[in-house]
């Protein structure tokens, strides 16, 4: 094949195309309108997982904050009403108007002439670590004939490590025996929209559903309201159960750091305070749940949930076999004992509903990756607990801070002496030294459960000299839970309850430092 070659210039060159480098891009663009920015991605349109997720997939939470800032994702709120008879706050977007969405976005930027898109191309990142002192970068076409030298004057910005993986684009990670059937979520429903003898035997079958993420409990969901399988027709191999927030609670992002603050980081008492409040479920009352993943269901939903009485619980999967011809057995690890498949092998389908979505290794394995890498690039992490877009746009807001000269630069050197960096003699802190100090990942695993807390006061902190703009700016900004009329930030009673219960809480004791100085930048901000 003939390859053809193509030099290009901008501001920003983004990898990615999923929700988290579109809110960040929005967001970046709205702040800089004079900004140039490439975005790339190795699908055919924008939207990430999106693109490739199964068609009954819709949001698990509202659509009030998820997607861009610039533009509501539920639509206008009276057409919401009279049209679909949904309050705003209980829209839940459907794959299509995802699609939708984002493939407007970036029609709209393209035609703007602030962002051109490149779909179905590939980053070097071999390149990376070689290109970032002179700015130049390289990606091509996924079939090779096109290839690309960018000269980026700003900053690489990696929207990738986030990704969500999905069983469309993940197999099962474990052996299974030839005649097994093993179906992802997208073909059940793309089998079951067909018309003819395909969709009728599909309704007479049994299910083994692999996985108690929110793909699976959409699975589930999806068998029994849209195919009408009986629930005694299915079952849910659970490796492990799961804290739910209540859909219908209308709980905040940082309502479990705070518990976990009053709990003492006991994780345990934390989740029973929450669902006694009644913004915590679980599938089984009986049956404490190990993992806390942040998935969001719906009461409704969780009824359909508990109507499975085949549960089984031995752990992960890790390998299905096929034993004298038509039966079939499921393997466990750890020494568990195989589990008997509740109906013949002609008639039994395994929902594959195993792949980790955004909680991956290659997420996980980026503990040490700073967001704010160097004077080239920086790395969209989460800086909050979910929903993502809140944490994407916020980085863009410090970035255009950044360029615009308005970080109150004084009080981060302050913070940056706190946590115990010193510079040498004759040497100061640049803006970019200053932010790769302060700004760290939030771990989707909890393992630092109150950074969020600390990142959203650093925001508060010196995003602008008066801490009064960054916080109007994050009630103006749709994403964000402060958007919502009633909701407060807290933040002084934040800093007060983190710096009382350090120790306790397992804060490094430059953390306390911090908080210290943290504590007297906002006291504009209390009681907001």
């Amino acid at each position: 094949m003939t390859s053809s070659s193509k030099e290009l210039e901008c501001d920003y060159l983004v990898v990615g195309a999923g929700a988290a480098p579109m809110a960040f891009i929005d967001t970046l663009l709205t702040e800089l309108p004079d900004s140039k920015v490439i975005l790339i991605d190795k699908k055919a349109a924008p939207g990430g997982h999106w693109v490739d997720a199964y068609g009954f997939v819709r949001l698990h939470q509202p659509s009030i904050v998820y997607g861009i800032s610039s533009q509501q994702l539920e639509g206008n709120w009276l057409k919401l009403l009279l049209t679909k008879l949904t309050l705003p706050w209980k829209h839940r977007a459907s794959k299509k108007e995802m699609l939708t969405y984002f493939g407007n976005f970036v029609d709209k930027k393209v035609a703007s002439k602030q962002l051109d898109f490149y779909p179905n191309s590939i980053y070097k990142f071999e390149t990376k670590g070689k290109v970032d002192q002179d700015g130049i970068h390289y990606f091509s076409s996924v079939d090779g004939s096109m290839s690309y030298k960018v000269k980026v004057n700003s900053k690489l910005v990696d929207g990738t490590r986030g990704e969500c993986i999905i069983p469309h684009d993940s197999p099962l990670q474990f052996p299974v025996d030839e005649g097994v059937r093993v179906m992802t979520p997208n073909q059940i429903y793309d089998t079951h929209q067909e018309k003819g003898d395909k969709r009728s035997v599909m309704l007479k079958n049994k299910y083994v559903v692999l996985g108690a993420g929110k793909t699976g409990m959409d699975a589930i969901v999806y068998l029994q309201r849209k195919m009408k399988i009986d629930p005694v027709n299915i079952a849910w191999v659970i490796p492990n159960d799961v804290w739910m927030f209540n859909g219908s609670a209308g709980g905040r992002p940082w309502d479990f750091p705070e518990s976990m603050a009053k709990c003492s980081n006991d994780i345990d008492k934390a989740s029973f305070s929450l669902e006694k409040e009644g913004k915590l479920v679980r599938l089984d009352k009986n049956i404490t749940p190990t993992r806390f993943r942040f998935p969001v269901t719906q009461l409704n939903e969780l009824k359909l949930l508990r109507k499975v009485k085949t549960i089984i619980r031995r752990g992960r999967a890790t390998a299905i076999r096929r034993k004298n011809n038509s039966h079939v057995t499921v393997e466990f690890e750890s020494n568990h004992p195989p589990w008997d498949g509740f109906a013949p092998i002609e008639t039994c389908i395994f929902v594959h509903a195993t792949s980790p979505g955004p909680s991956n290794d290659r997420f996980d394995s980026m503990g040490g990756e700073d967001i704010f890498g160097s004077s080239r690039n920086m790395t969209l992490h989460l800086i909050f607990l979910p929903p993502v877009s809140f944490s994407m746009s916020c980085l863009a807001k410090i970035e255009a801070a950044r360029v615009k000269g308005t970080l109150d630069t004084g009080v981060m050197r302050r913070l940056a002496l706190a946590f115990g960096e010193e510079k040498t003699a004759g040497s100061d802190f640049t803006d970019d030294d200053l932010l790769k100090i302060l700004i760290k990942r939030v771990s989707p695993s909890g393992n630092d459960i109150h950074r969020g807390t600390i990142n959203q006061v650093l925001l508060l902190a010196f995003i602008d000299r008066d801490p009064m703009v960054p916080l109007k700016w994050m009630k103006q900004n749709r994403l964000s839970f402060l958007s919502i009329p009633g909701v407060k930030a807290d933040s002084c009673n934040h800093v007060r309850m983190l710096r009382s219960k350090g120790t306790t809480l397992g804060l490094p004791e430059n953390h306390v430092r911090m908080l210290d100085v943290l504590g007297e930048k906002i006291v504009p901000l209390e009681g907001m």
